[in-house]
């Protein structure tokens, strides 16, 4: 698929009624605590930041003033952050192809299962923000290049779908239009989830490679490895329905 497909797609769903507002625009950012970000995740409390190898840091989302930290259950491997509102950090290990349950405060690992698949991103597939009615776990590798939505209680796969830009880099799901949100090259693509990882949005990432990514709020918050946190905007103006899909599908194929 070439770049003008791609652009008359979003031309396509603009005029279905289907419009982002200031999809992209950098309303602040703030410097991170460490340069290797590997994965965001965001409660109502606290922006959690997994940086290499093994911390998590618990910051003031407004900020970025470190309010606690803890170490992660690889001592290497982790990569890809996500928050439950039942009080749980899910940290992903491809070394061991493992999810992680931790206590968001203290890290203490509650419970594992294994993948089969290095679980490079994470994203809770919640109904609010900050993690709300979490029912289940979405996760996503490079090689396959799919996202996997898995039980909580054991891992086991409810569903997938391929995504045709997954990479190694954390992702993040927008509640409010059922995408999991993503980064590629230069880029950050919109995947829908109801269109099994057809891409329906894009815009141009922060400066630096954008590796941990989390929603609140209509908000993305990016983490980059110039050590620096963005807050994006990320508000539609109308939800993205079956209609819009089949029209966005018809052009991609």
């Amino acid at each position: 698929m070439g770049r003008n497909c791609f652009r008359l797609a979003l031309i396509t769903l603009c005029a279905v009624g289907v419009a982002f507002a200031a999809l992209g625009n950098i309303l602040g950012s703030y410097k991170a605590p460490s340069n290797n970000i590997r994965g965001l995740a965001r409660s109502g409390t606290y922006l959690h930041v997994l940086a290499h190898p093994n911390i998590v840091y618990n910051l003031n989302p407004a900020n970025g003033s470190v309010r606690g930290s803890w170490t992660a259950p690889s001592s290497t491997s982790n990569r890809g952050l996500a928050y439950s509102a039942t009080g749980y950090v899910w940290v992903g290990s491809y070394n061991d192809d493992t999810v992680y349950r931790c206590h968001w405060t203290t890290g203490s690992v509650y419970g594992s299962w294994r993948v089969n698949h290095d679980p490079f991103g994470l994203a809770p597939h919640q109904t609010g923000d900050g993690g709300v009615g979490t029912t289940a776990l979405f996760s996503s590798d490079s090689a396959p290049s799919y996202t996997w939505r898995h039980s909580l209680a054991n891992g086991s796969v409810l569903s997938s779908f391929p995504m045709p830009q997954a990479d190694y880099r954390d992702i993040t799901y927008d509640h409010r239009n059922d995408l999991i949100w993503g980064a590629y090259g230069p880029n950050i693509y919109g995947y829908s989830v109801a269109g099994k990882g057809l891409i329906v949005a894009s815009f141009l990432a922060p400066p630096s490679t954008s590796y941990g990514m989390a929603y609140y709020n209509s908000v993305l918050f990016i983490g980059c490895t110039n050590g620096y946190i963005y807050r994006v905007e990320c508000r539609p103006t109308v939800g993205i329905g079956p209609a819009s899909l089949g029209k966005v599908k018809a052009l991609f194929q």
